[in-house]
């Protein structure tokens, strides 16, 4: 751990992980030339181990077709195990780009974690549900998109900017999801052009689409502020089940 005072911190949320890469390589690109710091945070699942408590806990793997009891200890081990590898990756990855960081574990729920993390004023990229599993069908020419989802114009000016730093060479399509209320929606449609840069509108329905019907591409984003996730944990949770992409709060 390299304890050197930056200017911003990106903090890297996980509850599993196999699910760790993708959103380790959008924190990487969000802290590409930059002074920050990159904190890990493993979340054990505090309702799984707490149902591995429950004397006929199970397990089910892929491709067994059998049962193999399950207790909480040995649950907990497999946690640590998962714990110490993504602290590894984490190393391993600020010493690549030259960047200090730190690392710690907490017991609940990522969102209920994140959601104490996001009056800091650091950043937050999240692991969604389903990213690792939909990275490996992805055909390697499908264009990525940076899904920004603003409330009002300061929002979505924040969100274009941290946009720009994931994506500098613009090779990835920006749409603004537009909010379910049609006055702020009007507002956000009316930024001059300028202001907004190259960006298509779309609704959450759309994202929802995106994530149900196709593979993600390799660099799919979305993006909220700390602001918005904190004051909707229900949507915050919503949006990481689908599995659209790695998830970040800036």
């Amino acid at each position: 751990m390299n304890a050197t005072t930056t200017a911003l911190r990106i903090w890297i949320a996980v509850d599993a992980l196999d699910r760790s890469a993708d959103v380790l390589g959008a924190a990487m690109r969000l802290a590409a030339g930059r002074a920050v710091e990159l904190a890990g945070l493993f979340v054990e699942d505090a309702d799984l181990l707490r149902l591995a408590g429950w004397p006929s806990a199970t397990e089910t793997r892929l491709f067994e077709a059998s049962l193999r009891q399950v207790g909480g200890a040995e649950l907990e081990a497999a946690l640590r195990a998962q714990a110490l590898a993504l602290q590894r990756r984490l190393d391993a990855l600020a010493r690549d780009i030259g960047v200090p960081w730190s690392f710690r574990t907490a017991r609940g729920r990522v969102v209920q974690q994140v959601l104490h993390l996001a009056g800091s004023g650091d950043w937050i990229v999240l692991a969604s549900a389903a990213t690792g599993l939909r990275l490996q069908q992805t055909a390697p020419r499908a264009r990525p998109v940076v899904w920004l989802l603003p409330d009002d114009e300061e929002g979505l000016s924040r969100l274009l900017a941290a946009a720009a730093r994931y994506d500098p060479q613009g090779s990835a399509e920006r749409r603004v999801v537009l909010p379910a209320d049609a006055a702020r929606a009007a507002q956000l449609r009316a930024v001059p052009q300028a202001a907004r840069g190259a960006v298509r509108f779309a609704s959450e329905a759309e994202l929802a689409a995106r994530a149900a019907c196709g593979p993600a591409a390799p660099g799919d984003l979305v993006l909220m502020t700390r602001e918005s996730g904190a004051a909707d944990p229900q949507r915050l949770g919503g949006l990481l089940r689908r599995g659209v992409g790695p998830l970040a709060l800036v």
